[in-house]
């Protein structure tokens, strides 16, 4: 019995160290394809200056919402379709998360 539950807890922290690497790693992309596509309008380490959306606003539930605005565009925003991959959107995803407010 000790054996099993040292076999979980070893099993735990290395599943929990494997999917905060994955997610570091998703935040870490999603930032460079921020910088290179959105800060210019949505602000540096998506500080807005108010006249465009604040990114760090959107919650958890938002991202259905985000996921149709980004590929298609919305009022001055552009369309990224064929621009962002479905990754990519993922990878934006996590770094906007990982700055929510």
């Amino acid at each position: 019995m000790k054996q099993l539950s040292l076999f979980v807890v070893i099993w735990t922290v290395t599943f929990t160290f494997v999917v905060s690497a994955q997610d570091a790693s998703q935040v870490e992309a999603g930032e460079m394809l921020y910088d290179e596509h959105c800060s210019s309008c949505h602000g540096e380490k998506l500080r807005s200056s108010g006249a465009i959306p604040d990114l760090r606003a959107l919650g958890a539930g938002d991202r259905a919402r985000f996921d149709m605005i980004v590929p298609d565009g919305k009022d001055q925003m552009p369309s990224w379709q064929g621009v962002i991959s479905t990754e990519g959107m993922d990878q934006l995803w996590a770094y906007i998360r990982s700055r929510a407010r």
